[in-house]
């Protein structure tokens, strides 16, 4: 299936150009003999001379054909760009890392404009876009004026088809495929399509690209729950007799604080992904003077899931730990009813610290809906006015939105176990165990109702951009040009909580029998390739019938935590009473987060050149204004919640509370290159750049949460000031045809006010809580080099002329400067790894497209504060992918790709590997279908 590269279609609309221009035409007179007409070596060269032809340093990814990217998965296609890793949600790519920033630091524009997000924050998901629609992606690792702030990272910018800019006359692609996913077994459908038609005089044309995408996925998980830091409650059997020793006892078996697993649990979570994207440009060109572009996009993305998990939570005290060199707990037991029953002088020395008389062992089988449903869309104008040779005024108009609901049900169902059963850090072929009974955890008759969650969370994102550039062109003058612009642009995030906070432990404490018939087994005997002394399977259950059972008077009239019937009844009706029944949801005010941020930014920019050199230097000066908006709600009583040791909290009336909060940046930067020789050139750049708190983080919300030992606290941080950075870079490329070329570049990055979060004790309500939030802390720096290339083997001729290789490796090194007194450990960057590498083998020829690629990088922070407030780390990872096309004849082409096919798998710890967190697989993916242009 042969076509020119079609990537000159991508010039962006924006109210700037940041100084790209659209790659040359392949079929440029001095270079006869790299002339490319044809898929993959398209794709190469376009991206090569998107990088040789900018005045900044940048990469790019261009489409391989019309409504054909290199992947299914617009991330799955930036990782192969050097220095860029990903984050995978369900398998599939969502979110991207640039020189170790994680999503959060980097911009994402579509056509030159921020796009709205269904996040709770700014970052963007890329799982929300089908690739079809994309003609090239570029990635700005060094910054201009006239582009937009905001990415410390780097600026990534979506480009669109625009018919103009591309082949005359109509053509149209259309795919139809499936999708297989390995754990699932099920096929999906996969179907896109692209048309763009112009007037024979190429001053009209309309381009439309359409796709629907619908995949059935999987994950199966075994999972510790956090670890807890300190020195809780334990059990030693002394003498032979157990003896309760609290954390200043001197006979405690460790001098300093130990590291204790939360939970152990397994998992199955299935989701269905259904993704329908239409996009749309409409060009004019009335005069030659005068250009008017007009652009939309708009996706639905629904992801609806179910989780079914076994759950082995584990409260203080500890019978019997075992305690490493590391102050990690190695095994331990959990305390069943039979041991309190045979030790009743135990019991009655320590009924003031036990809860639940004294029984923690437990277990919980939890049927978990998951839904995330959202839409987005950007609608855009532009006009492009040149008044004179030397003279281009641009105005550009967007508005974008995204809308987000989160229907969702964790439904608990357990017992307290009669025995006491043992946690193993390593007794299942490397992964934590439990010493089951695999009988009484899966008997009917011993299971309660426990804990009932249901929550239905909303998001809204609003903006609107208005950009007016101009640019005049200087001649016979070391200065080229002037560039001189300014935007204004507004967004709006609202996040609400709806949930049945005030009702979901309505049955809390494993007392309520469940009624016959409404529990089913769930095998999972296959569950990550069976073994690993997992229980063979658990309960299910139709919550729709469970729901109903539990809002049942009669079920709502048996008494439970030591309530009297005449008590029970009164709580009955209490619950019955509630908005919308016991069990449905009603919105919680205190979790409001309702930010507005407006942002007005000038700029100038200088552009300048010799003979063998070019470059830039300017400045961009923003004003941000922030309105945070929320509720107060003061915290009028705290319980302990039956059947375990977390804490229940109860709310008096909300009050409404607004912050404001504005600063002032002024962001230079320059830009140079030097043409060493006709195929070498030098690139060095300065500049300063800024990255705002993620929106989510900005509000006036307060959440609060624990254990009896560890209450906890969290929320927004209004008064947030932007992480700033100063960042130089060094790049030398050598460009050896139009497809092959060697770079080398180094970054370095001076980190301050960098935002993270902080765990600090803070006094409230008579207690000492542990409160998490983000705040400006560290300062630091980044440093790097990275390495890439590619190389086609054209001149050898013949069958060996058709492969070519691609890659590139990626060292970042950071330096972190920190309030060591906020924390026991170190940590550094999130999203950080130290290696990062990838690499393709690619062969195109006799209708054949084939690439192989690997991916790699080594173990990384992904978040310092995670559960129970400690580090959760990710060790390295590598997946083989693969895509495989044939063209049939000119018109028609099979392809298929595949993704992870050797089912490597993510495994997670916690600070130090000992420390396990997580081992999931999430299996393979393949694509596979035909293609058909006209």
């Amino acid at each position: 299936m042969s076509s020119i590269a079609i990537a000159a279609q991508a010039a962006p609309p924006q109210t700037a150009d940041p100084q790209t221009p659209a790659p040359a035409d392949p079929a440029t007179p001095d270079q006869p003999e790299d002339i490319v007409v044809t898929g993959i070596r398209a794709s190469l060269s376009s991206s090569a001379q998107t990088k040789r032809d900018a005045e900044q340093i940048v990469d790019s990814i261009s489409a391989v054909d019309v409504g054909k990217f290199p992947d299914a998965n617009i991330a799955e296609s930036l990782q192969r760009i050097t220095g860029v890793a990903i984050d995978r949600s369900g398998g599939e790519g969502q979110f991207i890392t640039v020189r170790g920033l994680g999503p959060e630091f980097n911009t994402v524009l579509i056509n030159g404009r921020v796009m709205a997000t269904d996040n709770p924050g700014r970052e963007f998901s890329f799982d929300v876009l089908s690739s079809n629609m994309i003609q090239r992606t570029d990635i700005y690792k060094s910054p201009v004026p006239e582009l937009q702030e905001g990415g410390i990272g780097a600026t990534v910018n979506i480009i669109t088809a625009r018919p103009l800019e591309g082949r005359g006359g109509l053509h149209a692609t259309a795919q139809l495929g499936g999708i297989y996913d390995t754990l699932r077994e099920r096929v999906s459908p996969d179907f896109a399509a692209t048309a763009s038609w112009t007037n024979p005089d190429r001053t009209f044309g309309i381009v439309l690209a359409g796709s629907y995408t619908k995949r059935q996925n999987q994950a199966d998980t075994i999972a510790v729950d956090g670890w807890f830091n300190g020195r809780p409650d334990i059990v030693q059997t002394i003498g032979g007799v157990p003896t309760l020793l609290t954390g200043t006892d001197p006979r405690y078996p460790a001098t300093g604080n130990i590291n204790v697993p939360q939970s152990l649990l397994y998992q199955r979570a299935q989701e269905e992904r259904e993704r329908i994207n239409v996009s749309g440009t409409v060009q004019w060109r009335p005069t030659d003077n005068l250009e008017i572009t007009v652009d939309g996009i708009y996706s639905k993305f629904d992801v609806s899931g179910v989780t079914r998990r076994m759950d082995n939570f584990m409260a203080a005290p500890y019978l019997n730990p075992t305690i490493d060199a590391n102050g990690t707990v190695t095994s331990q037991s959990m305390i069943g009813s039979d041991f309190i029953a045979a030790n009743p002088a135990f019991v009655a020395a320590n009924a003031g610290r036990l809860t639940n008389n004294g029984v923690s062992s437990k277990i919980d089988h939890v049927y978990n809906t998951t839904n995330r449903l959202s839409d987005s869309y950007q609608i855009g104008g532009n006009i492009k006015w040149n008044p004179t040779d030397a003279v281009e005024v641009r105005l550009d108009a967007s508005v974008t939105g995204a809308n987000r609901e989160s229907p969702n049900q964790y439904l608990v169902i357990g017992a307290l176990l009669p025995y006491n059963y043992q946690f193993d850090l390593t007794g299942g072929q490397g992964t934590p165990s439990v010493s089951f009974d695999n009988a009484i955890i899966n008997d009917p008759d011993r299971m309660r109702l426990h804990y009932m969650g249901i929550d239905a969370n909303r998001s809204r994102d609003r903006g609107s951009e208005f950009h007016l550039d101009t640019k005049y062109e200087v001649d016979d003058s070391i200065l080229k040009s002037v560039m001189i612009g300014g935007s204004y642009t507004e967004r709006r995030k609202i996040n609400r909580q709806f949930n049945n906070s005030d009702s979901n432990c309505t049955y809390c404490g494993y007392q309520v029998p469940i009624r016959a018939g409404l529990l089913q087994d769930y095998g999972w005997e296959d569950l990550l390739g069976g073994g690993r002394n997992i229980p063979p399977s658990l309960f299910e259950f139709d919550p729709a019938a469970l729901i109903a059972y539990m809002s049942d008077p009669a079920t709502l009239s048996i008494p439970t935590n030591g309530r009297t019937p005449e008590q029970q009844a009164a709580f009955a009706q209490q619950v019955l009473a509630l908005d919308g029944g016991p069990f449905g949801v009603r919105e919680q005010l205190r979790g409001t987060v309702n930010v507005q941020e407006k942002l007005v930014a000038g700029y100038m920019s200088m552009a300048f050149g010799g003979e063998n050199w070019s470059g830039n230097a300017g400045v961009r000066v923003i004003q941000t204004d922030v309105v945070s908006s929320g509720f107060d709600t003061p915290v009028t009583s705290i319980n302990n919640t039956p059947g375990d040791d977390t804490l229940q909290y109860t709310y008096g009336p909300a009050t409404a509370i607004s912050v404001r909060n504005s600063y002032v940046n002024a962001l230079p930067s320059a830009n140079i290159k030097y043409n060493v020789t006709d195929n070498l050139i030098a690139r060095a750049a300065f500049s300063q750049t800024i990255t705002r708190p993620t929106l989510t983080d900005l509000g006036v919300n307060n959440d609060y949460g624990g254990r009896i030992s560890i209450p906890l606290s969290s929320g927004g941080n209004p008064n947030l000031l932007p992480f700033r950075s100063t960042n130089y870079d060094l790049a030398l490329e050598w460009y050896i045809t139009r497809v092959s070329y060697l770079s080398i570049g180094g970054f370095y990055k001076d980190l301050s006010d960098f935002l993270e979060l902080q765990t600090l004790p803070v006094q409230r309500f008579g207690r000492t809580f542990q409160d998490t939030r983000t705040r400006n802390g560290q300062s630091g720096t980044i440093k790097g080099i990275e390495v890439g290339g590619q190389y086609s083997f054209d001149a050898l001729g013949g069958f060996v002329s058709g492969f070519g290789v691609t890659g590139n490796y990626t060292y970042v090194d950071s330096e972190v400067q920190r309030d060591q007194t906020l924390s026991d450990f170190a940590c550094g960057y999130n999203g950080l790894s130290p290696h990062s590498a990838n690499g393709s083998v690619f062969y195109e020829k006799y209708g054949i497209s084939a690439r192989v690629s690997y991916n790699w990088r080594s173990d990384y922070l992904r978040n310092c504060r995670d559960s129970q407030s400690r580090p959760r780390n990710r060790q390295a990872y590598g997946q083989l992918d693969f895509n495989l096309s044939y063209d049939v004849t000119d018109n028609f082409q099979l392809y298929l790709q595949g993704v992870n096919i050797t089912n490597e798998q993510i495994q997670e710890f916690s600070a130090i590997e000992d420390r396990f967190l997580l081992l999931q697989d999430t299996g393979a993916r393949y694509n596979f279908g035909v293609r058909a242009k006209f």
